[in-house]
């Protein structure tokens, strides 16, 4: 029988990483993320950026409270904890825990030093490609096309957000 003094939680992953201008440029970590909930890692794994890629860390917050999270915790998808975690995250955290006191926020770190890493690298290693295929993200970015002006894509011969009346 569950005994009412615990108190259980609904628990929440954001992935947080810095986020970029090139459209399509954080595909693999919303698929890590659909991954991560998917074998059961949180009920609820969201992505959220502290610049340039949709949506914003306060979103993913707000989404992961809206799904009736109880404990948040926060994962940066970083190698090392350098100024976008020790300085620009903790604010945005702090901002939320102000407006969601009942939601317990858990910081994780940085993965630093771990041995899966390395056969992460491996296996990336023997994924390398050849100097022609290594700006490939330029080729897929557009099917993730925002129309934003931003982007270092906006304008050119591949983006699907050509601004009309340019030639191509």
């Amino acid at each position: 029988m569950e005994n009412p003094q615990v108190k259980q939680h609904k628990d929440a992953i954001i992935l947080f990483s810095h986020g970029s201008l090139l459209c399509g440029a954080g595909e693999n970590l919303r698929r890590l993320a659909a991954y991560m909930q998917q074998r059961g890692d949180a009920e609820i794994v969201e992505v959220g950026y502290l610049n340039y890629s949709e949506p914003p860390f306060e979103a993913s917050f707000r989404r992961c409270v809206a799904a009736g999270a109880t404990r948040i915790t926060v994962v940066p998808y970083f190698l090392v904890a350098g100024k976008f975690v020790q300085v620009d995250l903790p604010p945005k955290i702090e901002a939320m825990r102000a407006q969601y006191p009942q939601v317990e926020v858990l910081l994780a770190q940085a993965m630093r030093f771990h041995e899966a890493l390395a056969d992460a690298l491996i296996a990336c290693a023997h994924k390398s490609a050849s100097p022609a295929h290594w700006r490939d993200i330029l080729n897929t970015a557009p099917q993730f096309c925002r129309a934003d002006p931003r982007c270092p894509l906006y304008g050119e011969a591949p983006c699907p957000a050509q601004p009309k009346g340019e030639p191509q």
